[in-house]
């Protein structure tokens, strides 16, 4: 329910069938409601991109939902999956987060997968461990339904 989130520069359409093989060579599950908004929606940017966690007293404004599949050539943003298995790679307990959107601080905002809850994770801080996780939300849907087109600070 609530506003309809518009998203603006996303990627070409993606089909079940192209979920299911990335999660196969990825070997994880996606949720549900991810891949229900991925197949609405391959990346693009939030007319709405502020969001704020009561809970952690934390705003994000995020800069773009990074496609599943389907890359921009004309600027640098890696696919969900390319980010992925650059994450995993980076240190083992990252490949139970999956980023798929980042701020303008190039932080990643990711779902555990897990527990489905979302995460920002501060890139700039070292070595990245559970300290540079952050909870925003309690699933996907929850994230997208907070997204607001006004900060807090206004």
């Amino acid at each position: 329910g609530g506003v309809d989130k518009m998203f603006s520069n996303t990627r070409r359409s993606i089909t079940g069938e192209d979920i299911e093989k990335i999660e196969l060579n990825l070997g994880i599950k996606f949720p549900n409601n991810f891949i229900d908004h991925y197949l609405a929606y391959n990346g693009g940017v939030p007319s709405a991109p502020f969001f704020y966690s009561e809970e952690t007293g934390i705003e994000v404004e995020i800069q773009i939902f990074s496609p599943i599949k389907y890359g921009f050539n004309d600027f640098d943003i890696k696919t969900v999956e390319e980010k992925y298995i650059f994450f995993r790679e980076k240190a083992e307990l990252l490949a139970d987060y999956l980023p798929f959107a980042n701020d303008y601080g190039s932080n990643q905002i990711c779902i555990n997968l897990k527990n489905n809850k979302i995460y920002i994770c501060y890139m700039d801080m070292g070595e990245i461990n559970l300290k540079c996780f952050k909870f925003l939300a309690s699933d996907f849907n929850e994230f997208l339904s907070g997204l607001s087109e006004e900060s807090i600070d206004d």
